[in-house]
């Protein structure tokens, strides 16, 4: 099951819950470079099979800020590419 299918859905591009100026900002935000680099720390381990239970979590909950905000994103490219388009 994917988790992320509801939000998929509320975030079809041809019903938008988008403004162009908050898709706009939503593209442009640059990544957090400290989540980043605790990430690819958390992965490192994780590859090791070093991880404790606390850090699983944490990377767990890294990966899924990471995959959520890469949703949102491309929805936000899309709805931008619309009203190009529209």
């Amino acid at each position: 099951m994917n988790v992320f299918a509801e939000l998929e859905q509320a975030l079809d591009p041809s019903a938008p819950i988008f403004t162009e100026e908050g898709a706009r900002r939503l593209v442009d935000m640059p990544p957090n470079p400290e989540r980043l680099s605790r990430m690819e720390i958390l992965a490192e381990k994780a590859n090791e099979g070093a991880l404790s239970d606390a850090e699983r979590g944490e990377y767990e909950s890294l990966v899924c800020t990471a995959k959520l905000l890469s949703i949102l994103r491309m929805k936000a490219e899309a709805f931008i590419l619309n009203l190009k388009a529209a």
